[in-house]
């Protein structure tokens, strides 16, 4: 079996990736991993090369789910199963993904309740302040994949559609802790009164709160971000905003998808899925959806 993604030092790709690997080992199964370094051409010629291997199943998630399909149909011609992750490549044998408009949603939704909960005067839209004097909220887009594009579009439609912020779109992407920090500073200077971030995924979301956190003049208490993706150090800080020693308050996390009718964690059905694939199976179907939930700090005792 052989699994190639985009970038293992994106936390949540190298928990899953870690995850997975372990999982497999204590198998007894070998697990060839494969890191693009966010280059679709480099993926190109993993995938080739786990083909010349003659694995028997390659795990996908695509850089660029534009370049794959003749690729893929190459792989499974040869008799090799595709199981594509976190995205829709119209080529695959199993693929499992989320509703990635329904992530950005309820992502923005979680910025929601924390603008409520902190700016209201009593507690309800109601008491939040109008006019120039409306909470600020900045989204932090990307768009170069149709799945980052719609998850960002959900922030935005959601937070449109609640009307009671002022909305700034970030006219600049991000992606990376390094990008997020860099775009932040400059939408600081543009927008000095901002209160709320979301941010296509949490990546970024570190970034912007290592921005926020070593800037003397913002109020840690009135400062909020939003994201999407989840990983062990992503929640570490994500904890450290009950004392307000970090602003990155909510994430989605992906719980996992429903296989055999109970739930099961996101690494546990990975393998599942290839082990399934490795005997010609799709006991779970063509298609499986995972189960996303809004994640915020965890409370201590």
């Amino acid at each position: 079996m052989a699994r190639t993604l985009p970038d293992t030092t994106n936390p949540f790709l190298g928990w899953l990736t870690t995850e997975v690997k372990k999982l497999a080992e204590a198998d007894g199964l070998h697990l060839e991993i494969a890191d693009a370094g966010a280059s679709p051409v480099k993926q190109m010629e993993q995938i080739e090369n786990f083909i010349a291997m003659g694995v028997k199943v390659i795990d996908i998630m695509p850089v660029d789910p534009n370049n794959v399909q003749d690729i893929i149909q190459r792989a499974q011609s040869q008799g090799i199963k595709i199981f594509v992750q976190g995205t829709d490549t119209q080529a695959y044998d199993v693929m499992q993904n989320i509703d990635q408009h329904d992530a950005g949603k309820q992502a923005a939704e979680m910025s929601i309740d924390w603008i409520t909960k902190t700016f209201s005067t009593d507690g309800t839209v109601d008491g939040i302040p109008k006019g120039a004097d409306a909470p600020m909220v900045i989204v932090i887009p990307a768009t170069d994949t149709i799945d980052a594009k719609n998850r960002s579009q959900g922030m935005i439609d959601a937070i449109n559609a609640w009307g009671h912020a002022t909305v700034v779109i970030s006219p600049t992407e991000a992606r990376s802790t390094a990008q997020g920090s860099s775009v932040m500073e400059t939408l600081m200077l543009q927008n000095p009164d901002a209160d709320a971030v979301l941010t296509y995924n949490a990546d970024t979301a570190m970034g912007v709160n290592e921005f926020i956190m070593g800037r003397s003049q913002t109020e840690k208490l009135l400062f909020g971000v939003f994201s999407g993706d989840w990983s062990p150090p992503v929640q570490e800080t994500i904890n450290m905003s009950l004392n307000n020693e970090a602003v990155f308050r909510g994430t989605i996390r992906i719980v996992g998808p429903e296989l055999d009718g109970a739930a099961a964690d996101l690494p546990v059905a990975t393998l599942k899925i290839m082990k399934g694939l490795v005997e010609g199976k799709t006991p779970y179907g063509k298609w499986v959806k995972d189960v996303i939930a809004k994640t915020g700090p965890e409370q201590k005792g």
